[in-house]
């Protein structure tokens, strides 16, 4: 069993070193300092994320994706042939997105997220994935599309396109790929095109984890263990399920277990989250198992989004038998 994160990371803290990268920002917006200048923030607050998350005790940890907007905006400012256009409520977050706007075929060189994969690299000796917006999840936050006729090839060119990405991020060095993919759950109706898209990410040939999120997946077990993908991570805190009554139907993948709410800032305690891990362990045993965040603790303050990884990391233990 091993302990990760899903999504971003908080970048600003009320500790005066946590508001570094805003002050960059802000300097860069009034064109006071250049891009080199803005990229030295960046770094030395993922460094922090990297720092944080090792301190914690996590085994396989992300960039803290401390470059990202939202998660279609690295990809539809790198991506030829789209735009970002207005700003939208992102699900059922307090938080908004550039919604992307497609003008024409869309077209990448597969390296968007290459170089910040190589510099997170050499910050950490831990496991280190990579992560991808979803196909399905983009293309149906998509506000505009003058290319693409049916939201199925608007999908499936999407998924061509990560793939790519997928590909450069598995050239790089990484042997684990999130897909975020809270659309999947949230229109469970577009199943079927989904795993079409899958197919092709699968392709790649780099091993992928399909991260759900925000919505109950209790509808889709059975199909999500028909998806070509490693692992398959399911939010248990964010909405009523029953998830784990069922989770055998997963069997032969790794479950991701998002056992602590990354969008509530309510602390979870150690026992409940070793209880939950229990069950699935019992399901599913110790090697198809990992736990988790249910999505990005970037909907957090940053001191609460350090309290649910210790409680994460202190459940985990627990579960495992592991002396605190």
């Amino acid at each position: 069993m091993k302990t990760t994160v899903i999504g971003a990371f908080p970048k600003i803290s009320d500790d005066p070193t946590g508001q570094e990268l805003r002050r960059a920002l802000h300097r860069h917006d009034r064109k006071e300092v250049d891009d080199e200048a803005l990229d030295v923030a960046f770094d030395a607050t993922t460094r922090a994320a990297i720092a944080e998350m090792e301190h914690a005790g996590i085994d396989v940890i992300n960039d803290g994706q401390i470059r990202w907007d939202d998660l279609c905006a690295a990809f539809a400012r790198a991506w030829g042939g789209l735009s970002r256009g207005p700003l939208e409520r992102f699900y059922d977050n307090n938080t908004y997105y550039r919604q992307p706007v497609i003008e024409k075929a869309i077209t990448t060189h597969g390296r968007t997220l290459v170089g910040d994969y190589k510099a997170a690299r050499a910050m950490t000796k831990k496991p280190l994935k990579g992560a991808v917006c979803g196909p399905l999840t983009f293309a149906t936050l998509t506000a505009e599309d003058r290319a693409y006729k049916t939201l199925d090839e608007r999908t499936l060119a999407i998924a061509d396109a990560t793939a790519s990405e997928i590909r450069g991020l598995g050239a790089a060095g990484a042997t684990l790929v999130d897909v975020e993919e809270p659309a999947l759950v949230a229109r469970p109706d577009l199943v079927p095109l989904a795993r079409r898209a899958y197919e092709r990410l699968a392709a790649a040939g780099v091993p992928l984890a399909l991260q759900a999120y925000f919505f109950s997946a209790d509808r889709i077990l059975d199909e999500l263990a028909s998806f070509p993908v490693a692992q398959v991570g399911i939010d248990l805190r964010s909405r009523d399920s029953k998830a784990l009554d069922r989770i055998e139907a997963l069997k032969g993948k790794t479950v991701v277990l998002g056992v602590v709410d990354a969008r509530n800032t309510r602390l979870e305690s150690a026992s409940d989250v070793a209880r939950d891990i229990e069950r699935a362990l019992r399901a599913l045993g110790p090697e198809h198992v990992w736990v988790a965040p249910t999505t990005g603790l970037e909907y957090l303050p940053h001191d609460i989004a350090s309290r649910k990884l210790a409680v994460l990391v202190e459940g985990a233990r627990a579960a495992a038998g592991v002396p605190a």
